[in-house]
């Protein structure tokens, strides 16, 4: 019996954060090898496949940050029991965050490898999670109306653009007394786009959904709704070959006739908590007319 196992001290890690560790080889008897050695690396990955009929086919890229190998010394013997390889490496300092996607993907691998002659090699591959705080950017506040015949019919407004994941996304909303309408739908979607040897792929799915039938709805009043994010949301970034935006999506459920909506562009990230923030300078207030 032969294998090879690696171990992490830590998860999540941040870039400039040193990823330490054990390569642990265990074997039921002594065995001779010809290297081993550990690889970390970062990259972007994409992953399209385009149908046509019967047939697909798959278009894969990728955009690799970094690699760097860890040697533990030359060919040597494995005695029978456990034997600890330690390692260490750095991650650089501006690097994105983990993200696992549709067609797309940022991954941080560790992957060992024992050299044997005459025999099949050893593997090990795990991915480490990194979670990069976001930088910091300038929060603004998002107003959006639709008008029919012109006067406004919704309006809708979120206060704080930049929102950390684990917090919810604010909005209010407001629709007139005179609409006939069957309700309203508040949603917090993402939209992924990749590439991949010249082919695109744009993927968007819905992470909240709360619908308000007409019933429910105070008109001419602003209503205040809460989008709750957790943890395992996709984050928005721009990547090389993956992307990834969120939005706030309201749609007026209008019958016998198209329905309208209002798309507010949000940004999910590893932001400090809104209540830790300096909002002095923020000149945003809630529109109360």
């Amino acid at each position: 019996m032969r294998s090879v196992e690696i171990i992490t001290t830590k998860s999540p890690y941040s870039g400039g954060e040193s990823v330490e560790g054990l390569v642990i080889v265990r074997c039921s008897r002594d065995f001779k090898y010809n290297a081993i050695h550990l690889t970390f690396a970062g990259r972007e990955r994409t992953e399209i496949v385009v149908s046509a009929g019967e047939y697909s086919t798959t278009y894969k890229d990728e955009r690799v940050y970094f690699t760097t190998r860890q040697r533990f010394g030359g060919e040597g013997v494995i005695p029978a029991g456990e034997t600890r390889f330690p390692f260490a490496f750095t991650l650089p300092e501006n690097i994105l965050s983990s993200y696992s996607g549709k067609c797309g993907w940022v991954e941080y691998t560790l992957r060992a490898v024992v050299e044997i002659s005459k025999a099949i090699d050893l593997k090990k591959q795990i991915a480490i999670r990194v979670k990069q705080p976001t930088k910091e950017a300038t929060s603004q506040s998002q107003t959006e109306s639709v008008e029919r015949d012109g006067r406004s019919i919704l309006d809708a407004e979120i206060h704080d653009d930049c929102v950390c994941l684990g917090d919810p996304v604010i909005v209010r909303f407001r629709v007139s007394e005179d609409l006939k309408m069957r309700g309203i739908r508040v949603e917090l979607r993402t939209e992924e786009d990749a590439i991949a040897k010249r082919q695109k792929s744009t993927k968007t799915r819905t992470l909240v959904s709360l619908a308000i039938p007409q019933s429910e709805l105070a008109r001419d009043l602003w209503t205040e709704l809460e989008l709750k994010t957790n943890d395992s949301m996709p984050l928005s970034f721009e990547g090389q070959i993956v992307s990834n935006r969120s939005s706030v999506k309201l749609t007026l459920d209008i019958p016998w006739a198209r329905d309208k909506w209002i798309v507010m562009p949000v940004k999910l990230g590893y932001y400090a908590p809104l209540s830790e923030r300096d909002t002095t300078t923020s000149d945003f207030q809630w529109r109360l007319k």
